[in-house]
């Protein structure tokens, strides 16, 4: 099976690894309303990325990597994971969600903490798992930022037109990048 939505292209991996039968069997299903295994991303059919779990309701998209031990989950860099994040975002937004997010499950760890910009729950934690969702458009986040920088009554911003091109340029450069 294939889904697409231009640049990228999932396609299901076939094969069930033994390893992620935990993770499957820990999943919350409660608040979403489909859920894919082993996908295989693509963006022009190049720069293969691997979700062992993609969860979706009517709003949000939740993706997941799932760690089966410490040992594996520590040979993951911040820098791939902050990457992952990144075109799970992307992923999301191009199939036409306004929130995602992109989590790390590991089987071992005691506690919740971060990676890149990831969060890590242990696979215990993943059973009563409700996701906070971000927003998957950035522009609309930075528009909201500039709204309310420029709308507040204590120390207010003052308006220079240098200070307005240049967030204008900004905003025109986030239009650009998603744009190309």
């Amino acid at each position: 099976m294939e889904l697409k939505a231009e640049p990228y292209t999932l396609k299901l991996r076939p094969d069930v690894q033994s390893s992620e039968q935990a993770m499957r069997s820990n999943l919350n299903l409660q608040w979403c309303s489909g859920v894919l295994f082993n996908v295989l991303a693509f963006k022009n059919m190049a720069n293969k990325v691997e979700f062992d779990a993609i969860l979706w309701n009517d709003e949000a998209m939740l993706f997941i990597e799932y760690k089966d031990s410490t040992t594996m989950y520590k040979n993951l860099e911040a820098k791939r994971a902050q990457q992952i994040k990144g075109i799970a975002r992307n992923i999301a937004r191009a199939f036409g969600f306004q929130k995602y997010n992109f989590i790390i499950v590991v089987n071992g760890i005691e506690q919740r903490t971060e990676k890149g910009t990831a969060i890590v729950i242990p696979l215990n934690e993943l059973t009563n798992y409700t996701p906070e969702f971000e927003s998957a458009i950035e522009e609309l986040d930075y528009v909201d930022w500039l709204l309310s920088k420029y709308d507040r009554k204590d120390n207010p911003v003052e308006f220079t037109r240098e200070l307005v091109l240049k967030e204008l340029r900004t905003l025109h450069d986030k239009i650009k990048q998603v744009n190309r």
